[in-house]
C-alpha cells in the first residue's frame, strides 16, 4: 500500500483495515502460528502510514501509543490476547 493510496481511505476506513490485522494476528495468536508477527508487521506499516496522513496530524499521540503497543506484542513483551488492541480501536 502506498502513501498516496491509503490517503484516499476516510480515517474510519483506516482503522478498519489495521483493526482487520489484529483480528488476523489474534486468531493465529490462539492458534500458535507463526502468521501472527506477519499480521502485526502489516498492522505496523499500516500504522506507520496512517502516521503520514496529515488528517491525523491532531490525533497523532493516540497512533504512536497504538503503535507501541503493537510493537510489545510483536516482541513477546506482551503475552495477552492481542484482542484487546481490535477492541482499544
Amino acid at each position: 500500500m502506498t502513501l498516496n493510496r491509503w490517503k484516499m481511505f476516510q480515517k474510519r476506513e483506516q482503522l478498519l483495515f489495521i483493526g482487520s490485522e489484529f483480528e488476523r494476528a489474534r486468531v493465529w495468536q490462539e492458534r500458535g502460528g507463526s502468521e501472527f508477527l506477519s499480521a502485526l508487521e502489516r498492522a505496523l506499516v499500516l500504522i506507520d502510514l496512517t502516521l503520514d496522513d496529515p488528517k491525523w496530524k491532531n490525533d497523532s499521540f493516540q497512533l504512536l501509543s497504538l503503535r507501541a503497543e503493537v510493537a510489545k506484542f510483536y516482541i513477546g513483551e506482551n503475552k495477552n490476547s492481542i484482542e484487546i488492541l481490535y477492541q482499544a480501536l
